[in-house]
């Protein structure tokens, strides 16, 4: 599950909305065994979280649509997706303190721009003065995490050879990964 979480660009953090109502937010994120990111110090998703810290996160890599052709050229109901999946609970909190706040943002940019070409972020610099002022950084430590990893678990030996198989020989992105992924369930 740390692998998803460490290999995903885009999570989804769900919090409890001042309407009742559950507020699902798309962000870049990375994992050191909490889920930190970066946003405004102002806005719905701040004032959320500050009224009931309680949020949930969820991450999905390796995802592969299977066709059904793939085992039938006529029966719909064999299509499926190949993915890896994990949700976490937690409480989320603000990191406040200026050095962390910085090598968390720097981290951000390394796991988003790997190529590195930026100025690393410290709390002295005045190129960064302004916008660290209104940037908010945001921890989700978690209490529980569950996955799900569904690589064709509900066919039979055969099939998931078979779709491997094919996977193989088709060659397009993430073919050859998925593959191996299916032939580890059996």
């Amino acid at each position: 599950m740390e692998e998803v979480l460490k290999g995903a660009d885009v999570g989804y953090l769900a919090c409890n909305g001042p309407d009742g109502w559950p507020r699902i937010t798309a962000l870049n994120f990375f994992y050191d065994g909490r889920i930190l990111w970066h946003g405004a110090v102002a806005g719905e998703r701040f004032e959320c979280l500050k009224k009931d810290p309680r949020a949930t996160f969820s991450a999905v890599s390796l995802q592969l649509y299977l066709p059904s052709h793939l085992l039938s050229e006529e029966n719909a109901t064999s299509a499926t997706a190949a993915f890896k999946s994990v949700a976490v609970r937690g409480q989320c909190s603000t990191i406040d303190d200026p050095e962390e706040r910085c090598l968390i943002l720097n981290r951000l940019m390394e796991k988003y721009q790997p190529e590195g070409r930026f100025k690393k972020i410290t709390p002295a610099d005045p190129l960064y003065s302004k916008v660290l002022k209104a940037t908010g950084v945001y921890a989700l430590n978690v209490k529980e995490m569950s996955g799900k990893f569904k690589f064709a678990q509900n066919k039979s030996s055969e099939d998931r050879r078979r779709i491997a198989d094919i996977l193989k020989k088709r060659g397009a992105a993430g073919d050859s990964q998925v593959a191996e992924e299916i032939l580890k369930t059996l």
